[in-house]
């Protein structure tokens, strides 16, 4: 991990490597109660890391900002950008268009705020495939014919405005 990096979609690797230190500093006492010395017993403790630390940490910004360049310039990304006010809440949720231009907006932010663990959980993500199934299931939800509802009779709820 201190060579290639953690994979946490949440936490620095300083912090996950300071958990292994923990863990190790804890096997060693268990092992001293009970009068065990390994060969490993005497090997030397790793250090205590900085939190913050990230092992990749300029790669995985110049990565980031390569994607998001490459995610913003998809022609797949422009057509569920374009068509996004053209369907309903439904075909929305159905195509799960929010959410997969979404990752967009989220990887952008991600570099702003220069959250190098958020941009971490992009890096292996394939959106340019994701653009592509999203368009494809609206494009057929655009073409299906959405059935009226119902007109509803008597009180209405603010249900019915959703």
């Amino acid at each position: 991990m201190i060579y290639t990096g953690g994979s946490d979609p949440y936490y620095e690797d300083g912090r996950n490597l300071n958990l292994i230190r923990n863990q190790i500093m804890a096997d060693k006492a268990q092992l001293k109660k009970q009068q065990y010395f390994p060969e490993a017993y005497h090997w030397e403790l790793p250090p205590e890391m900085e939190d913050t630390f990230m092992v990749r940490e300029k790669d995985i910004r110049r990565k980031a900002k390569k994607n998001l360049e490459i995610y913003q310039n998809d022609k797949n990304y422009h057509y569920l950008q374009a068509h996004k006010k053209d369907l309903s809440v439904k075909q929305m949720q159905e195509s799960r268009i929010t959410t997969v231009t979404g990752y967009v907006d989220a990887l952008s932010i991600f570099i702003i705020s220069d959250d190098v663990v958020g941009m971490r959980r992009y890096e292996t993500m394939d959106l340019q495939e994701e653009f592509a199934e999203c368009r494809k299931e609206v494009e057929k939800l655009m073409t299906e014919e959405e059935p009226e509802e119902p007109e509803k009779l008597g009180q209405l709820s603010i249900f019915d405005f959703i």
